[in-house]
């Protein structure tokens, strides 16, 4: 079916305008106009508000963070004494290391202190522990075979 000629080819008219009152607005009689409404007061750019006070005898609060350093927990030395030297002692060194961070974490810095001088006193015992292995381990790599040939074997 064709649409009549017309009837859907043009633009349709505009609506009249609207002279209804919003809701809850009421309607002027006829010939009375109302005033215009003041805008509701806001503050200007340039205004200052009152400086705020408290009323007297209230009491305030202060929170001072601790002002301590925090200790050293030589985390790096027992990692690396743990990694690359004689880990047994190294691990130990590593758990100190640890507890020396959970410590400062709770706030407790004289036992993070504490335990961040065991962890490096570990960290270099198996430092030093490394080194002498490996000191004899290289002594009875060439002085056995020396001792074996010169006993004749």
């Amino acid at each position: 079916m064709s649409a009549p000629q017309g009837q859907y080819g043009a633009d349709p008219p505009p609506y009249p305008a609207q002279q209804q009152p919003y809701p809850g607005q009421q309607q002027p009689y006829p010939g009375q106009t109302y005033p215009q409404q003041p805008y509701p007061g806001q503050p200007y750019p340039g205004q200052q508000y009152p400086p705020q006070s408290y009323p007297p005898g209230q009491q305030f609060v202060v929170v001072q963070q601790n002002s301590q350093v925090a200790p050293n927990t030589n985390t790096v030395l027992a990692w690396i004494a743990c990694c690359c030297f004689f880990w047994p002692v190294g691990l130990f060194a590593v758990i100190k290391a640890r507890k020396a961070e959970t410590a400062i974490a709770q706030g407790r810095m004289s036992d993070a202190s504490r335990y961040g001088e065991e962890a490096k006193k570990l960290a270099i015992a198996a430092i030093i522990i490394n080194v002498v292995l490996a000191v004899l381990g290289v002594m009875l790599y060439f002085v056995v075979p020396l001792v074996a040939v010169a006993a004749g074997y």
